[in-house]
């Protein structure tokens, strides 16, 4: 198996070498069998979840903490998650390019390939990491820019100031994550996170407004304990990887030098899905500017559509990790049957999923509007229940959307992708909705919908795409040429082409 150009981890550390019986341990890609694909799914798209779910609840965490110190506090520490977030976003994207080769390198058991990708993920976290500091220490400057008073810029400074560090610590952790997801262990990574989050909200308390003889911080002490955190979780994944049933990885003889070549070949990857995400998730706050022009009710409501789309969405991040892995093994294997299978896999996932969670919210609107957001004017809760039916369909959308995606990625297919949601959500999408919103009765919900007629075609050619690469394997395999469908799929073990 050719992994790169550079002769690297083949040459340097050949398979019979320390971690080889880790790497070699069986991965079963389950052939023509839609229900199995299903069970093998489900156990690595789960743990991604919940840990996906435990990292948002720690930045939940430290906007409650802080909207106790007052109403500035929390609108500048918002702001400043906002900044932290679009920034944490971009790196996760490109750090994320590493997940289809450590899994290509678990599913040929070549042991060396493992450590060389996850040492040179390792480095592109760091450097991409310091760049991002670099942004975060810049904040208060970047929402002065933006038009934020003088107050609201320095309050989201402070919290920045104390978070920033935490940054690179973030994305190798995320390189240890898709480490993980690749040789199809990813409970150990969820576990850490899990045990971060009642972490962070003991030291975010403590350093936001003291404890004994820790003095009170305000929004710094919540920015710096953050940091702290992320530190633990980088420092007790490093020991799950290091000892224990991982040792086995034999991460411990790894060679720690960087290799330009790879890291060129990830950062080449890798941007393209920072990109695609910040376009993703930047659409539907942008729209709120275009909202704000039908009054403050719309607004409420789309804030609200906003937020329950948020917080639905995160689950289906774990689902697409978990397909950027056995997309990964089936294209290292050339398996056409097991790539159809996860596609009508990802399908039967995404769809069950909205369908329960569809009939809870519209069982519940009630409950969400008045409890959970604390809304009680009658308009902007009519608004909501009708509304809600259209955030619903958008969640459809956008959840098999989020699933495929990880599909491509794990077919290092990135660049075409990025190139449809940009013009799927922010020309086909904007517009459609600017026309309904201005030029029908719809009004404000027009935009919704012009949301989701985005999303559609966005979809319509993302499962395009996925059937091409089906049909590329299956040819080639038909042709008996089994090497020749990962370099025609995309970058993959040659380095040098990517679609």
């Amino acid at each position: 198996m050719q992994h790169v150009d550079d002769p690297g981890p083949r040459a340097t550390e050949k398979a019979g070498s320390v971690g080889d019986a880790a790497v070699r341990k069986p991965v079963p890609v389950v052939r023509n069998s839609g229900r199995g694909m299903v069970r093998r799914v489900l156990p690595l798209g789960l743990p991604l979840a919940i840990g996906f779910v435990a990292q948002l609840a720690i930045s939940f965490t430290d906007a409650a903490l802080v909207s106790r110190l007052g109403p500035d506090e929390l609108a500048g520490v918002t702001l400043a998650l906002s900044v932290f977030s679009a920034t944490m976003l971009f790196g996760l994207g490109i750090v994320t390019a590493v997940t289809p080769r450590l899994a290509a390198g678990h599913r040929a058991a070549d042991a060396g390939a493992v450590r060389t990708w996850f040492v040179q993920g390792a480095w592109l976290a760091v450097l991409v990491g310091i760049l991002g500091v670099a942004v975060l220490l810049n904040t208060g400057n970047i929402l002065a820019f933006l038009g934020q008073s003088p107050r609201t810029a320095g309050i989201a400074q402070d919290y920045n100031v104390g978070a920033a560090a935490g940054l690179p610590l973030f994305l190798l952790y995320v390189d240890a994550r898709c480490l993980l997801t690749g040789i199809g262990r990813p409970r150990p990574a969820t576990w850490v996170m899990l045990a971060a989050v009642p972490l962070n909200l003991a030291l975010g308390y403590a350093l936001t407004f003291g404890a004994g003889p820790v003095p009170g911080l305000g929004v710094f002490g919540a920015g710096l304990a953050s940091t702290l955190v992320r530190a633990f979780i980088v420092l007790a994944v490093a020991v799950l990887l290091l000892t224990g049933r991982l040792r086995g990885l034999g991460l411990r003889n790894a060679s720690l030098a960087p290799r330009l070549p790879l890291l060129g070949e990830l950062l080449a990857v890798g941007s393209w899905i920072g990109v695609r995400i910040l376009l993703g998730e930047g659409f539907l706050p942008v729209l709120a500017f275009f909202v704000g022009g039908f009054g403050a009710d719309a607004t409420a409501a789309h804030a609200i559509g906003l937020r329950l789309e948020a917080l639905v969405v995160v689950f289906a991040l774990g689902f697409s990790g978990a397909a950027t892995t056995v997309a990964a093994w089936a294209r290292e294997d050339g398996d056409w049957r097991a790539l159809r299978d996860l596609r009508n896999a990802l399908v039967t996932i995404g769809l069950g999923y909205c369908a329960g969670l569809s009939a809870v919210m519209l069982a519940s609107s009630g409950f969400i509007t008045r409890v959970l957001f604390g809304l009680h004017d009658p308009r902007a809760e009519s608004m909501v229940h009708t509304l809600l039916p259209l955030v619903i369909a958008y969640l459809v959308v956008d959840t098999l959307i989020t699933m495929s995606m990880g599909y491509l990625v794990g077919l290092s297919d990135t660049r075409t992708p990025t190139v449809v949601v940009g013009a799927g959500y922010w020309i086909i999408g904007l517009g459609t909705g600017i026309l309904l919103s201005r030029l029908t009765p719809l009004g404000f919900y027009g935009l919704w919908v012009g949301v989701i007629v985005g999303g559609c075609g966005i979809g319509i050619c993302v499962f395009a795409r996925i059937g091409r690469h089906i049909a590329i394997v299956k040819n080639t395999r038909k042709k008996g040429d089994v090497n020749a469908g990962p370099h025609i799929l995309g970058p993959g073990r040659s380095g040098h082409r990517h679609t």
